[in-house]
């Protein structure tokens, strides 16, 4: 699945995941491919992409979570990646 992660001021990510983990305010939500779509608000925490790379993550400073057919589609106002 396509993970595409939008900043206000720019694209932060924009590449094949095979498994996103975000918090939401009721809980962690773990995302594969073929999820069943959906919108998810995000709270200030941080947010894991595993690629075939490896983990990358980031903190996102609250944002919302698409979940689509083609994938998932992250906005929020700041993002920061997370050193590992």
């Amino acid at each position: 699945m396509n993970c595409r992660i939008l900043a206000v001021d720019r694209v932060v990510l924009d590449a094949p995941a095979e498994r996103v983990r975000a918090k939401t305010p009721v809980g962690w939500l773990g995302i594969l491919p073929r999820h069943a779509p959906g919108a998810f608000a995000l709270e200030d925490a941080p947010l894991e992409v595993v690629t075939e790379d490896g983990h990358r993550r980031f903190h996102v400073h609250e944002g919302v979570l698409h979940v689509r057919p083609d994938g998932v589609l992250l906005l929020a106002d700041v993002v920061e990646p997370i050193d590992a």
